[in-house]
């Protein structure tokens, strides 16, 4: 069993957490790999070397390891969910971050969530990968939370149509949409007005960004149909899967957007409760007023 770590390098307090990481990994005799951007770090801290043979780049991280450790906010787990992509390794999200809702794991949790795990006692979360293409491009982006489309460099609205399963859904005059997973619906989506989905439903959510009508709501469709978004504006636009992977393309453009055909997997605690960190994280039911003072 081999867990490979990685994580946000900005995030100054990542090399101390990475190296007493380490340290506890090598007293219980278990392997692991760290991604060479934090060793460096570690050496130029601290002054420790770790080992060269536990010392990989970043796309050999994937190759030999079990597990992945992804040390930061959801912006890393998301950037690590793209590096795992369909290998099928389960993701151990360590939160730096704000929010953590898929980065769980507080940094003092973590070696004993490892052992917790190395006994089988922790459960294993798929999420749904959303995948876009389109005939201008061969190239393929995948998105653990949303997919947006927006225009590219001018701040103008553009004219889309959405279809689902070749039936319009509408016609939207905006400055582009938003299709989320359920995983999604807590970040980006909710910005925009979008609901908050349960992320076991099966299911999409369709928004658009600033329409130029009050009447244009977020809309629900199941996951198991193929979406196309006409765009017929002569502008260029983007398409970008978690706000790390993007496609540029020329107008009129068509994309397809539909399940891709993994998921992605997430090793949380057998103590997690989705409710919990909604209430945790958005502040849910807590009442300002009894910490107010005059």
């Amino acid at each position: 069993m081999t867990f490979g770590i990685r994580g946000n390098t900005d995030k100054p307090e990542l090399a101390a957490l990475v190296l007493k990481l380490a340290r506890s990994l090598d007293k219980k005799k278990i392997n692991y790999l760290v991604e060479l951007s934090i060793a460096k770090q570690i050496k130029q801290k601290f002054g420790v070397n770790i080992k060269s043979r536990l010392i990989v780049k970043e796309p050999n991280l994937i190759k030999t390891s079990n597990y992945i450790i992804s040390i930061g906010g959801d912006g890393t787990f998301l950037a690590t969910a793209k590096l795992v992509g369909n290998r099928n390794i389960p993701i151990i999200g360590v939160n730096l971050g704000k929010l953590g809702f898929l980065a769980e794991t507080s940094p003092r949790e973590i070696m004993s969530f490892i052992n917790k795990l190395l006994k089988g006692k922790f459960m294993s979360d798929e999420r749904t990968v959303l995948e876009a293409c389109s005939g201008k491009s061969a190239r393929k982006i995948y998105g653990v939370n949303e997919i947006v489309i927006n225009q590219s460099d001018i701040v103008k609205t553009i004219e889309i149509r959405v279809y689902y399963n070749n039936q319009l859904v509408n016609s939207y005059h905006s400055d582009g949409l938003i299709l989320s997973t359920p995983t999604g619906s807590t970040g980006y989506s909710l910005s925009v007005g979008g609901p908050i989905v349960y992320p076991k439903t099966d299911v999409f959510i369709l928004s658009p960004l600033s329409p130029h009508t009050l009447t244009a709501r977020p809309v629900i469709l199941p996951d198991s149909g193929v979406f196309k978004v006409k765009v017929s504006s002569k502008v260029p636009i983007n398409v970008i899967a978690d706000g790390n992977q993007m496609l540029k393309l020329k107008t009129p453009a068509t994309i397809e957007i539909r399940k891709a055909p993994y998921t992605i997997k997430i090793a949380k605690s057998l103590e997690s409760n989705y409710f919990k960190v909604l209430t945790g994280k958005l502040l849910w039911g807590e009442d300002k007023r009894k910490t107010s003072r005059f």
